[in-house]
C-alpha cells in the first residue's frame, strides 16, 4: 500500500513532504506525492514543482513516486473539487494514508472555492494526516 501526499507549490509543502516522509519511514510504505492541477495551469510552474520533488526524493530513505494529476472540470468550487480528485486518486493507488497541507481561507474563500482538506476528512475510509500552515516541528 502507499501513502498518498498532496502538495501544491505554497508554503506548507515542504513540512507536508517531512510529515509523509517520516510516516512512511515508520510504516515501511511507499508515498506516491501528486500535484493537481488544472489543465490550464498545468504549464512549467507545476512540471518545475514536480521536478523539484524528484530530486527531493532521489536520495531519499523511502521509495517516491511524484506525479502531476490534472483535475476533472466540474460544477464544483475548486477546493471540493480537488478533495474529490484526492479521494478518487486515492481509491485508485490503493492508498493507506493521506497526508496534505491546509491554509486557512477565512469565511469567504471557503464559501467561494470550498475546502480541499475538509473535503478529504468528511470523505476519506482511511486515516488523514493535516498539516497546518506555520512552523512546525516536524
Amino acid at each position: 500500500m502507499t501513502i498518498l501526499v498532496a502538495i501544491a507549490n505554497d508554503s506548507v509543502s515542504p513540512t507536508v513532504i517531512d510529515t509523509a516522509v517520516r510516516l512512511a519511514d515508520g510504516l515501511d510504505e511507499e508515498l506516491y506525492v501528486v500535484h493537481l492541477v488544472d489543465e490550464d495551469t498545468a504549464d512549467g510552474t507545476a512540471m518545475q514543482l514536480r521536478d523539484e520533488m524528484r530530486d527531493r526524493f532521489r536520495d531519499a530513505t523511502v521509495v517516491a513516486t511524484v506525479a502531476i494529476e490534472h483535475v476533472g472540470r466540474s460544477a464544483m468550487r475548486s477546493g471540493t473539487r480537488i478533495g474529490n480528485e484526492l479521494l478518487e486518486l486515492a481509491a485508485d493507488v490503493d492508498v493507506q494514508h493521506i497526508v496534505m497541507g491546509h491554509e486557512p481561507k477565512g469565511l469567504a474563500g471557503r464559501l467561494r472555492e470550498g475546502d480541499a482538506a475538509v473535503a478529504v476528512i468528511d470523505a476519506a475510509d482511511v486515516p488523514v494526516t493535516i498539516v497546518p500552515e506555520g512552523p512546525s516541528d516536524v
